[in-house]
């Protein structure tokens, strides 16, 4: 991969591709005046990680760029913080302080909501097993400016690991979150949706195992929730309680904890 900056960089632009660069264990190439296709060409790699005010873009000839966006969560947050529901949040049954562990994050969207909502007490851990998308969300986190304050806010205080979900949830204490939330990329996205598109060659497509919810079942405190589209069956195979609303694009399903508060 080739870490570089736009075209006249600012001095902001260039401590955010030096500090990013250290993530990825690389060191920033100046840009000078040339393409992306110049670059690729004098130094042998067709990964450009391009780093500019707007924040960081990986461009890979024949695949869409990959960056961050906030997604969904923008708008959500805005009708939460006019009063209105949440499916997803209402299908957690999420309570402020409450801790969420977002085991397949993604693009993080869900994430963010799940940080609105559980608030400054609560803890969000997003889990993504793809080191360019954990290193690039997490980044995002950090870097999206918006005039959205409590969009900004929410992002902030969400905490990103790299890693298989499997892996982590066994190496987690028994009811260490209140709530475990599986998103898995292939089996549950809407097919007409624009949101995730650039993710979508980057992402893990392995589906969801087993094992990985019996773990998620031992490590959650209150419910483990399963998100999906619309005609999935995810649900029925590991025997969760599916959550409907009138006219949605996803299924939420949930398993409740026994015992649990």
């Amino acid at each position: 991969m080739i870490i570089t900056t736009g075209l006249e960089p600012c001095m902001d632009t260039l401590y955010h591709a030096t500090e990013l660069a250290k993530r990825f264990g690389l060191d920033v190439v100046k840009r000078g005046d040339l393409s992306l296709k110049e670059m690729r060409s004098r130094h042998g790699d067709e990964e450009v990680l391009v780093v500019s005010a707007l924040g960081a873009r990986l461009d890979v000839p024949g695949k869409k760029p990959f960056f961050f966006h906030p997604n969904t969560s923008a708008f959500r947050i805005k009708r939460l913080v006019r009063g209105d529901t949440d499916t997803m949040l209402v299908a957690c049954q999420i309570q402020p302080g409450d801790r969420v562990l977002d085991a397949t994050m993604g693009l993080g969207a869900d994430s963010i909501v799940f940080a609105h909502a559980t608030g400054e007490a609560g803890h969000v851990l997003g889990i993504e097993s793809e080191e360019v998308l954990a290193i690039l969300v997490e980044d995002g986190f950090q870097h999206w400016s918006s005039d959205d304050l409590a969009l900004e806010q929410a992002m902030r205080r969400i905490e990103v690991r790299c890693g298989n979900h499997l892996d982590v949830l066994k190496g987690m204490y028994d009811r260490s979150f209140d709530i475990v939330y599986f998103d898995p990329m292939f089996e549950m996205t809407v097919q007409s949706s624009t949101g995730i598109a650039g993710v979508r060659e980057y992402a893990n497509p392995e589906a969801l195992h087993e094992e990985a919810v019996s773990e998620a079942l031992r490590v959650a405190k209150k419910r483990v929730v399963l998100k999906e589209g619309k005609t999935g069956r995810m649900y029925e195979r590991f025997g969760f309680t599916p959550f409907r609303s009138r006219g949605q694009q996803v299924v939420y399903s949930y398993k409740e904890i026994s015992g649990g508060e």
